[in-house]
């Protein structure tokens, strides 16, 4: 090979390797811009990595706060509601006192009188008032009762009641406050006071039972409420089943109750005595609904009195030295002598040891 053609030959692996260098120095180039980039996009990251770190201390700090304000709240919380509850149980001693209270006030002024069965016959007088011209008072049934709780007190030990034929008498005993009482084995000293009652009470309480209407209860739920109207006005209008002809309904479908007005006196009489009456729901159902009459209730006439009592004294102080019958003997003996004041005793009671007694009172009290 010759010079030139070596020369050639260098020539062109010179322009090949120029063309790798030129690749490889875009290369470098794409290298260094992508570097570049990339320590931008890294700057930009670790910026971002900074603020979302004070992001989150920020919430962190936030957090703590939140977290150490809800535990004070809760304690609060926590301690207001031991409060409460130590007021609500305060509130519920006084309510159980109160109701205590209510109770034993409900029982002191309970009337509780059990009424003496008494034969009545009820007629009719001759010239009545003709049916077309009976005005509303004659729709009802009225009744009154006059209520006259009996007056009492109770004697403890060592008490007695001394009743005189004549009050005059019982005013000289009250004006000797201390009174001797000879025994065998000495002198006894009693007190005399006069006997104050109780507040008493007197009322008249007044019934009308009607004569067209009854209280149905223990309606089932199982209608809509026309139809349920509908299904009553029909059974209790069935002569058959010992209703009537009905004027009118007042049903109740949430508490289950109706009021039913017949058109006839006397029907509603008739149903309530039957007590449950028989409802046709539809031609294979049927119930049975409680049946009863309407009363009204009104109270009149209250009346309250204290009293104290004209003919007898209370005797207390008696010490329990002799029994029961010769100790009374000889309190009979003092307060029947008109040298201690005394005069005919018509009745005496002394309660011995250990021993209380209820003493009901019903004449010579004098109302104030």
């Amino acid at each position: 090979m010759n010079l030139s053609e070596k020369l050639q030959e260098a020539e062109e692996e010179l322009k090949l390797w120029q063309v790798k260098i030129d690749k490889l120095e875009k290369q470098k180039s794409e290298l260094i811009c992508e570097k570049l980039d990339a320590d931008e996009r890294k700057k930009q990251a670790a910026q971002q990595l900074c603020t979302l770190s004070k992001e989150q201390e920020n919430l962190e700090r936030d957090f703590e706060k939140a977290e150490q304000s809800f535990k004070e709240k809760l304690f609060d919380k926590k301690a207001e509601g031991a409060k409460l509850k130590g007021l609500l149980l305060q509130l519920e001693n006084e309510l159980h006192c109160n109701q205590q209270h209510c109770d034993l006030l409900r029982t002191k002024f309970k009337v509780n009188v059990g009424l003496p069965e008494k034969n009545i016959k009820f007629t009719k007088l001759e010239e009545s008032v003709p049916i077309d011209q009976e005005g509303e008072d004659f729709l009802k049934i009225k009744c009154c009762y006059n209520i006259s709780p009996k007056v009492f007190m109770v004697l403890q030990n060592g008490q007695a009641l001394v009743t005189f034929e004549d009050e005059q008498v019982a005013n000289r005993i009250l004006k000797v406050p201390k009174h001797h009482i000879m025994l065998d084995s000495g002198k006894m000293d009693v007190k005399v006071q006069p006997v104050k009652l109780d507040t008493a009470r007197k009322f008249e309480i007044h019934v009308d039972i009607s004569r067209k209407t009854v209280k149905v209860s223990q309606i089932p739920n199982k209608l809509p409420e026309e139809q349920m109207r509908d299904k009553l006005e029909i059974s209790f209008s069935k002569p058959s089943l010992g209703g009537g002809e009905v004027e009118n309904i007042s049903y109740d479908c949430i508490s289950g109750t109706a009021l039913v007005t017949f058109v006839e006196k006397g029907i509603a009489q008739h149903v309530a005595e039957q007590k449950k009456y028989k409802i046709i729901l539809n031609e294979t159902q049927s119930c049975w609904v409680m049946i009863e009459s309407v009363w009204d209730y009104d109270l009149g006439k209250f009346q309250t009195f204290n009293g104290i009592c004209k003919r007898t004294v209370l005797i207390s102080d008696i010490k329990n030295e002799l029994d029961e019958e010769e100790l009374q003997d000889k309190l009979e003996i003092h307060f029947q002598k008109p040298s201690n004041h005394g005069g005919e005793v018509e009745n005496i009671k002394y309660v011995p040891k250990d021993q209380h007694l209820t003493v009901y009172l019903e004449q010579d009290v004098e109302e104030k």
